[in-house]
């Protein structure tokens, strides 16, 4: 009987992953190549994309609260399902709307901000519930291999696609994908965890200020929000490549090769650090994007603006890797508690989306501007922040 469980849990597990490899393919096509895309067809891109972002996590933020209100009451794989079909949505409006997308932005951000919220905030608790600490760091790095592996290929082949063809052929690709993710997420069983009561934000703020632990991974969010998970920070990375090599195809050989880069630093993560300490290591990760920073800033080229794009990729995907390893089995630790398991989920993903929105706001003020000197102002806030986010991240448990 406990065989037929394991191979139950190790099947959703899969399937969640190949769920979360499409994902990726879409984040891909609807994060940096939307933005080469706004950069093809508006003369102001800067200031088009912080707006469609801003409202994105704006909407996305307030979604989060409302979703846990709903998934309090036992519909979390259901909440999944409505997220992955509003995804489904969301890239069949861009696909009719085209170039117009430009004056349609708040429908857009509309529709990502219910589509994202749904699904990432019915993840994270499907990850959290469905697996246990112990084979949570195996499970991460699996997951982040998959998605490495799927990063080394989309970016290059969704490049060469959209430069041969354009990028509305190449949307009704990612159409068809997004079809196979909703019909992949009927094969997920619904949660049997009892009802586990009211949504209550008020009680856990108050069961969990008082923890160093949550307060530090509160931090980290912040920061992740600010220059990683989907922040700011990757979009003027998008535009600093994009400008300096031209191409879609150029930009996603590129994406490519970082991509490959990554994927042998989360192997060696796996292997070395799975039961060790890797505080040394988010030590190095935090400070040497800042080193590649000043480097851009005293010479301005091709080769620096690659080492620049390198060096934040690959560490602050490492500092990424450690934090989220730290953050679900916070999240099932004695600290949080079933009970406000959902409101600690919600609270996290409303501060993730607060970093991204100044992140943005950041840009936005750097696009009205047009100042060279206000764009290197925000560059140099963004990657400081990495820094922040790694010497938080090294202050959070393991919980193992």
């Amino acid at each position: 009987m406990n065989d037929v469980k394991k191979s139950l849990v190790s099947k959703e597990q899969n399937v969640i992953i190949a769920i979360n490899a499409i994902k990726k393919i879409m984040i891909i096509f609807l994060g940096p190549f939307l933005a080469t895309y706004f950069i093809k067809i508006s003369k102001e891109s800067m200031i088009d994309l912080s707006i469609y972002y801003i409202f994105s996590y704006i909407l996305l933020g307030l979604n989060s609260f409302l979703v846990a209100k709903i998934i309090k009451n036992r519909f979390k794989i259901g909440m999944f399902r409505i997220g992955v079909i509003l995804n489904f949505i969301y890239i069949m409006a861009i696909v009719i709307l085209k170039e117009n997308i430009i004056n349609h932005l708040i429908l857009i951000s509309i529709l990502f901000g219910l589509s994202s919220g749904c699904y990432w905030f019915s993840y994270n608790l499907f990850v959290i519930n469905k697996i246990k600490n112990s084979e949570r760091t195996k499970y991460t790095v699996k997951s982040k291999l998959v998605s490495s592996i799927v990063g080394i290929l989309c970016p290059v082949v969704l490049g060469s696609i959209i430069t041969i063809t354009n990028y509305e052929l190449t949307a009704i690709i990612i159409l068809i994908l997004s079809l196979c993710q909703v019909i992949l997420s009927f094969i997920l069983t619904p949660d049997t965890e009892d009802n586990l009561g009211k949504f209550n934000l008020k009680r856990t703020i108050k069961h969990l200020y008082k923890n160093k632990q949550i307060k530090y991974s509160f931090l980290v969010e912040f920061f992740v929000g600010l220059n990683v998970s989907d922040g700011a920070l990757e979009t003027v990375m998008t535009i600093l490549i994009f400008n300096s090599f031209k191409t879609n195809m150029n930009y996603g050989l590129i994406t490519s090769i970082v991509t490959i880069l990554s994927m042998i630093s989360f192997k060696l993560y796996g292997k070395i650090y799975t039961n060790k300490d890797d505080k040394k290591l988010i030590v190095v990760s935090s400070i040497i994007p800042v080193l590649s920073l000043l480097l851009l800033f005293f010479l301005r080229n091709n080769i620096t603006i690659l080492i620049y794009n390198f060096c934040y990729v690959i560490f602050a995907n490492i500092l990424s890797l450690t934090r989220e390893i730290r953050l679900f089995n916070l999240s099932d630790s004695d600290i949080v508690n079933r009970e406000n398991q959902v409101e600690f989920v919600a609270l996290r993903e409303g501060i993730l989306n607060l970093g991204r929105i100044l992140g943005y706001s950041l840009l936005l003020i750097a696009g009205i501007s047009k100042s060279d000197i206000m764009l290197n102002i925000v560059m140099v806030i963004l990657t400081l922040s990495i820094f922040i986010m790694g010497m938080n991240i090294k202050k959070i448990d393991k919980f193992e």
